[in-house]
Parts: C-alpha cells; sequence; structure tokens
C-alpha cells in the first residue's frame, strides 16, 4: 500500500520552467519513484490564470484528465473544448492534446497516465504547430 498527499508531495519546480509547461504545479503523486507504481502515473496539476500547457502526444500512454475545480479548454488538432468540473476526457496514445486556462481562476485536475509506471515512459512530443490559444500564452 503507498499513502501520500498533495502537501507530502510538493511540486516539481522543474516542470515549471519547461517550455510549454510554464507556471504549471504539477505534483506526482504516484508513479514508480512514489509509489512503486507499474502501469499507471497519478498527477494533480494547478494551471494558474492565463496559462497553457502546449499541443503534444504520447506515444506510449493514454491519457485521463479530469477537472476538479476552474475551467478550461481541452486542446486538439481542431476546436478548442470546453471543461468545467467534473468533465473528464480520455486521451488514446499518439493523439494530440493540451489546456489552456484563458480564465482569472486556477484550473486543478486529476491526470492518470496508464500503460506506464513513470510519465517519461509515455514519451512526450510537442506537436511542430500550437494553436493561437496556446501561442498567446507563451512566455518569454
Amino acid at each position: 500500500m503507498h499513502k501520500t498527499t498533495r502537501a507530502e508531495t510538493p511540486y516539481d519546480p522543474d516542470i515549471v520552467e519547461r517550455p510549454g509547461w510554464e507556471g504549471l504545479q504539477v505534483h506526482w503523486l504516484a508513479d514508480r519513484d512514489n509509489g512503486g507504481t507499474e502501469t499507471s502515473v497519478f498527477i494533480e496539476s494547478v494551471f494558474p490564470p492565463q496559462c497553457a500547457h502546449e499541443l503534444h502526444r504520447h506515444p506510449h500512454g493514454e491519457e485521463y484528465f479530469y477537472v476538479l475545480e476552474g475551467k478550461g479548454y481541452h486542446l486538439t488538432e481542431g476546436e478548442p473544448v470546453p471543461l468545467a468540473p467534473g468533465d473528464m476526457v480520455f486521451v488514446p496514445k499518439n493523439e494530440w492534446h493540451g489546456f489552456a486556462n484563458p480564465n482569472d481562476e486556477p484550473v486543478r485536475v486529476i491526470t492518470v497516465i496508464g500503460g506506464v509506471s513513470h510519465y517519461t515512459d509515455g514519451g512526450y512530443e510537442t506537436a511542430p504547430e500550437q494553436p493561437e490559444i496556446v501561442k498567446s500564452f507563451a512566455r518569454g
């Protein structure tokens, strides 16, 4: 058994500096390094106001994205899809996805990456062309 809390798992300080992840607070609550998981990664993230996570895909991991608090947009190759508390998106392997919070309040979400024991095992490929909403929030 593995029990943890968000308070015991501080957000990853390296993530906020990565291009496409600026400002995100990402808590790796369970993975192979924290709990010894073998087939899934459990993450709680906070998207600050006026923030976007770039369009990307995972060749080796499927993703579940569940909104706890706040509103934003699930990003795809098509039009952004509005999300609100209680909404969940399933993203199959290799499907382009991202998230944008154009609002003045933070958005808190739970993400589960299935089929891997660490987020790096899922792979991470950035889309060659980013949606306008992502470009509008680019920092730097």
